[in-house]
């Protein structure tokens, strides 16, 4: 039995070519034309509000006043908001008023205490003195000399930012 000879000159053809072969592609060309038309506000666009009075009469101006009447409550909020926010402001502002008065007050009070301190200390400090205490007196004399020179060469506190 021979088996049939291949032509020699033929090349090798893969199986998605010989789909091809067998299935001629076919050009088909689709055109889609598209239009679109976008209407953004509170109210629909007139042809709508249009459709919707054909439909049903009198809608057109129901929806015109629930436009209006949403608008005027909208405001009315937003009024409101603006309002709150500017008396928050005002409160803000008195509670930061009154804290810079209660600062200064205690640094007040502070200060002419340790004056009254430094006096005492200092007019107790000549009284001994005098009476021949002179250690008593130089130690007594420390505690004003101490609290004026941290006074002018403690290094102040750094605001928080």
């Amino acid at each position: 039995m021979s088996q049939p000879s291949k032509p020699k000159n033929m090349p090798r053809q893969g199986a998605s070519q010989a789909v091809e072969n067998a299935f001629p592609p076919q050009h088909q060309t689709i055109q889609v034309a598209q239009a679109t038309q976008v209407h953004q506000g509170p109210i629909p666009h007139p042809d709508v509000l249009a459709g919707y009075d054909r439909v049903i009469p009198g809608a057109a101006e129901r929806i015109l006043v629930m436009a209006e009447t949403e608008a005027l409550n909208r405001n009315r909020r937003e009024d409101d908001a603006l309002k709150a926010n500017i008396l928050a402001q005002d409160l803000q502002l008195k509670i930061s008023e009154q804290q810079t008065k209660s600062v200064f007050r205690s640094d007040l009070v502070g200060q002419t205490f340790g004056f009254i301190v430094c006096l005492g200390c200092i007019c107790a400090t000549v009284y001994l003195g005098l009476l021949g205490h002179d250690w008593l007196a130089a130690a007594l004399a420390a505690i004003p000399t101490g609290a004026t020179v941290k006074a002018f060469f403690a290094e102040k506190p750094k605001p928080a930012k």
